[in-house]
């Protein structure tokens, strides 16, 4: 936990257990939610101006990913997007929140679009920002060959 002042970040972050892990968010204001999903390798910080314009009108949300920002960053945790996408929801449902506009960034839009997936109901909105979204399983050809051994290490 935070003890000192971080630059330009003027929040107190809170905590919630993932399991035997510590995952820091933020929470400030009052009125309909503002859910804000960060990529890699940022954090909560990402949303601070956003955060200080919405919070007046608005319940702003930001959490700090396990292995990012103030949250624990454990060794031995398996980094994978479906256990990003449980700890969101584990922490939506314990802050009880009903329905929100969702803000991604990057990383966050993967992890962001597969709560919305599975709770659509619960969202009013979706703000994607610099982040990748497909229609199908497969990667887009462009993407799929930098995978592709020496051809993608020479792009």
């Amino acid at each position: 936990m935070v003890t000192g002042s971080l630059y330009q970040y003027p929040f107190v972050p809170k905590s919630f257990s993932v399991g035997p892990h510590h995952l820091s968010y933020v929470d400030e204001g009052e009125g309909p939610a503002v859910v804000m999903v960060h990529g890699n390798p940022s954090w909560s910080y990402l949303y601070r101006n956003l955060i200080t314009a919405l919070k007046g009108e608005y319940r702003c949300l930001a959490p700090d990913h396990l292995g990012c920002g103030l949250s624990d960053k454990p060794q031995n945790y398996p980094y994978r997007l479906r256990n990003h996408i449980k700890n969101l929801e584990q922490l939506l449902d314990h802050l009880r929140v009903e329905r929100c506009v969702l803000v991604v960034h990057d990383w966050g839009g993967a992890i962001g679009m597969g709560w919305a997936g599975a709770h659509s109901e619960r969202i009013k909105g979706i703000v994607a920002l610099n982040t990748a979204a497909f229609l199908s399983r497969r990667l887009p050809f462009r993407i799929a060959v930098c995978r592709w051994p020496l051809l993608g290490a020479f792009l």
